[in-house]
């Protein structure tokens, strides 16, 4: 914030000089050792600012770099969370695990009959494209999100409504990169 309000306080004083206008003299009490041709001074391009937890450069709508030793995969699942499933609820605990290149990891949510959900997943800074499948009780596939992206959702478009009561599974696979992921179910309140 300082150095917004100095580089503000540089170009006001840069303006004013620019137009005659300098220590609060008029202009005619001023006198000028100039040449009669004068060059126009060009105030300098303040550099850009940027908050202090996002680096230069950082894309709009990145979610904010967590602090030193703060947890990138429970940030990353808050931010998707606020971006796919608003208005609803956490229906499991965040899910973990860690992946190589091409590795798959099985979870099983318990869903209620009628209920209706999102599922989320969210990969870690190394992980640049990852895959959620569904099943249902009987191991029919229900969804899948084999988007290039490494935070796939399960019911984007609408949320999945579970037929029966029972444990579902969810395939994780790594399709590239490696690293560390999260998983969460959320729900209509």
């Amino acid at each position: 914030m300082k150095r917004i309000a100095i580089v503000s306080a540089l170009l006001a004083i840069i303006a004013l000089t620019a137009h005659g206008c300098c220590c609060g003299l008029p202009t005619s009490s001023r006198t000028s050792t100039s040449s009669s041709t004068s060059t126009p001074t060009v105030p300098p391009t303040p550099p850009p600012v940027v908050p202090p937890s996002m680096p230069p450069g950082t894309p709009p709508g990145t979610p904010p770099t967590p602090p030193p030793g703060g947890d990138a995969i429970a940030a990353n699942m808050a931010a998707r969370a606020a971006q796919f499933a608003a208005g609803m609820v956490p229906a499991t605990p965040l899910a973990r695990g860690t992946l190589a290149t091409s590795a798959t990891q099985d979870f099983t949510f318990t869903f209620t009959a009628g209920k209706c959900y999102k599922i989320i997943g969210v990969g870690g800074p190394t992980v640049t494209d990852l895959d959620l499948k569904l099943y249902d009780t009987a191991g029919a596939m229900l969804q899948q999100d084999i988007a290039t992206d490494n935070y796939p959702v399960l019911g984007l478009s609408q949320p999945f409504c579970a037929a029966t009561a029972g444990s579902y599974r969810i395939e994780v696979r790594m399709y590239a990169g490696s690293g560390e992921f999260g998983l969460q179910a959320f729900t209509t309140p």
